[in-house]
């Protein structure tokens, strides 16, 4: 099992000994946090990037500096202001419009935002709260905002059947009924969702639930409980996002070399000496990333993309595709007065400085479980009601599922509402998929008619699918998706869903 994750980093230019190069990274940063200061990007040059990724970047020639210090404040996403209308609904109001954002020294950069310059607020709601979400497009060009892993209608899904011309809005209203997690929500333009989420249009969701509530975890937004959007841009010599669409960028996905936490370069953060908490989202288009601290200590998974784990993971290293969310606790109690990096082992980068501050360490009590697990607890694997096969299917200028590439006229399987299905994910090329489902959580079954991984237990709606790879998944579909706003399935590798690796959906009685 843990070979085909180690085949996959070795795809993905990283290659024979990620372990070796893991530990060069640490000790690099280690390095850095003695001496106080980046005195340089923490690059590592042995030999073993592929011939593609070193070309790929060679061409990017920049006459802006970019940031060698840690020295820019990590910025924390507003929560989103609402009115609360007279039957209790809470109104939010989503502008999406173009900006400029200094992430490069000495020049501006022309993004998109969400009520703001460059990505957008964090949404915070509870269970069993009715909302109604105004959007505005104030932007030159169509767009639409999918509220992703969130259970509701096809009609408020915010598929790429939605789309909001410019200067007008939608406005939708729905109940939120599941549990606790860290969501997102970004742009779903036919074709246009790679380009538009590249600019900025991107912001968590973040449900609170009885679990949550009472749950002994750090709570304090922004403090202990600290939102990370992780993502990575190319920029032209003039500071430009640079968003080409190359043969190889259709096929590999569009990865750039400057990394961005929360839309800031190199960040530091301060925190005291005590347990906090990380809600991380992988929002890059293409890019996986395999998160590790330079001191090279364990933390604790306990939330994946739609709930809580039965009880936290304790792991050393934590792996994201694109559009994967995770949550995890690390212990900084015994670190005060000084420094260390997340970063990545992949890329072999810091992405942010945490500082702790020289303050009395404060104690944590682990907590021994989160939550009891009981969706599809009384569904035997051979009682579903059917079992779907879905076939990734990628070769040269070609993408598609079951040989079929996308078409929004076409709809690709119909399902019964209420029924649980299994849907069997092959994956027939060497490149892994992460693979999405609108207007539902499933649970992960098997990998190749074996286990999963410890951190798969959680309920999820982003899965990666492995190079020559079949996944089982169990799906309960609760919630009706018309033909005319049908439900999606794709690829979350954003330019591989733009290409046609996607395919559409409609859940209705029978």
């Amino acid at each position: 099992m843990y070979r085909k994750k180690l085949t996959f980093l070795l795809y993905i230019y990283i290659l024979t000994f990620q372990n070796i190069i893991c530990t060069v990274f640490t000790q690099n940063l280690n390095i850095i946090a003695q001496r106080k200061i980046m005195k340089r990007r923490i690059f590592v040059k042995l030999g073993i990037l592929s011939s593609i990724s070193t070309s790929l970047y060679a061409k990017e020639k920049n006459s802006v500096r970019f940031y060698k210090t840690f020295s820019q404040a990590l910025l924390i996403p507003p929560l989103a202001q609402y009115n609360v209308l007279k039957d209790g609904t809470k109104e939010f109001n989503l502008n999406l419009q173009e900006g400029e954002v200094s992430f490069l020294q000495g020049a501006k950069t022309k993004t998109y935002g969400i009520n703001g310059n460059f990505l957008g607020p964090t949404i915070k709601v509870e269970k069993n709260d009715t909302l109604k979400i105004n959007v505005k497009n104030s932007l030159k060009e169509e767009s639409v905002i999918h509220w992703h892993g969130l259970h509701l209608e096809g009609h408020n899904d915010g598929g790429p059947n939605r789309s909001i011309k410019k200067n007008t809005s939608w406005s939708t209203t729905f109940k939120i009924q599941q549990r606790a997690a860290t969501y997102w929500y970004h742009p779903h333009t036919h074709e246009k969702t790679g380009a538009q989420t590249y600019k900025g249009l991107a912001g968590l969701f973040i449900i609170e639930d009885e679990d949550s509530k009472k749950a002994n975890l750090p709570k304090e937004y922004g403090i202990d409980d600290i939102p990370l959007i992780i993502q990575d841009r190319r920029f032209d010599k003039n500071a430009n996002f640079v968003y080409k669409y190359s043969m190889h960028d259709e096929m590999m996905g569009v990865k750039g070399k400057v990394f961005l936490v929360n839309g800031v370069n190199a960040p530091y953060v301060d925190v005291s000496p005590k347990t906090i908490r990380l809600r991380i989202l992988n929002g890059s288009n293409a890019r996986f990333y395999s998160l590790v601290f330079s001191n090279i200590q364990d933390f604790y998974q306990i939330a994946g993309d739609a709930s809580f784990l039965e009880k936290p993971l304790k792991i050393k290293k934590l792996l994201l595709a694109p559009g994967e969310r995770a949550e995890i606790l690390v212990d900084l109690s015994t670190l005060k007065n000084t420094s260390i990096y997340l970063g990545d082992s992949l890329s072999n980068k810091a992405l942010i400085k945490i500082n702790i501050k020289n303050e009395n360490k404060q104690n944590f009590i682990l907590p021994s479980r989160l939550t009891t697990i009981h969706e599809y607890s009384n569904i035997r694997k051979e009682k579903a009601l059917r079992i779907r096969n879905f076939s990734l299917d990628m070769r040269m200028m070609w993408m598609g599922i079951n040989g079929k590439q996308m078409d929004m006229s076409y709809i690709n399987e119909k399902i019964i509402l209420g029924e649980t299905e299994i849907w069997r994910i092959k994956n027939n090329n060497e490149m892994p998929h992460p693979f999405h489902i609108h207007g539902c959580s499933f649970k992960v079954l098997s990998r190749n008619n074996k286990g999963i991984f410890p951190n798969e237990t959680a309920l999820k709606d982003t899965v990666v699918v492995y190079g020559e790879e079949t996944l089982d998944l169990l799906v309960q579909f609760n919630y009706k998706a018309s033909k005319e706003y049908p439900f999606m399935y794709h690829c979350h590798i954003l330019e591989h869903e733009d290409a046609g690796m996607m395919g559409q959906f409609t859940v209705e009685e029978a």
